[in-house]
């Protein structure tokens, strides 16, 4: 009898423990499903925030490197717009400094020519030797740059003056006179 009582029992629990053991199967996947689902979101929100960090990680980095980049980039550009006109009159006084320099130049052999021809007159040998000298020096030092080949022509034109000086005196006065004249006629093409 207390076999037959525990069959009994026993078939009466083995419909109970399966029912639980469906109940317990449904809930596991009902949760399975959910803890999925809670999984997911929990890490798209975790992502989300991530990529939330970072954009605004990434637009102060920018933002801190841009400004003062650009706070720069205005200063020089002013620097610049304020520069343009200034190298603008510096390149027009070089060009006039240049012209100031050539026609100082052309005016000193002029003078070193006017005491060479007061030599000749005088036919003072020493003081011919001297200013052939000094014009021949100022003629090398020549730069005209707006005629390049003004000096070597100068030149030239001297050397028929020094070659004169050695022999005939007259001469000699005739071609400086012709050398005074181009070197009034450069001075007078330099203005």
């Amino acid at each position: 009898m207390n076999a037959e009582k525990n069959t009994e029992k026993l078939s009466e629990l083995q419909p109970e423990q399966e029912k639980a053991a469906e109940k317990e199967e449904k809930i596991l996947k009902n949760k399975k499903p959910s803890q999925t689902k809670a999984f997911m979101q929990d890490s798209l929100r975790k992502i989300g925030f991530a990529l939330l960090f970072f954009l605004i990680g990434a637009l102060l980095i920018g933002i801190a490197l841009y400004l003062p980049t650009q706070t720069n980039l205005k200063t020089a550009r002013a620097e610049v717009d304020r520069l343009q006109p200034i190298e603008a009159d510096y390149l027009v006084l070089v060009e006039e400094h240049d012209i100031i320099q050539a026609r100082s130049g052309v005016y000193k052999t002029l003078s070193d020519t006017s005491l060479l021809h007061a030599a000749l007159v005088n036919n003072e040998s020493y003081r011919i030797k001297q200013y052939i000298r000094y014009v021949e020096e100022d003629l090398n030092n020549l730069i005209i740059p707006n005629f390049p080949d003004l000096p070597s022509a100068l030149i030239n034109q001297f050397a028929e003056v020094t070659t004169a000086a050695a022999s005939n005196h007259t001469k000699a006065i005739d071609k400086l006179q012709d050398f005074q004249s181009d070197l009034l006629l450069a001075i007078d093409n330099l203005e």
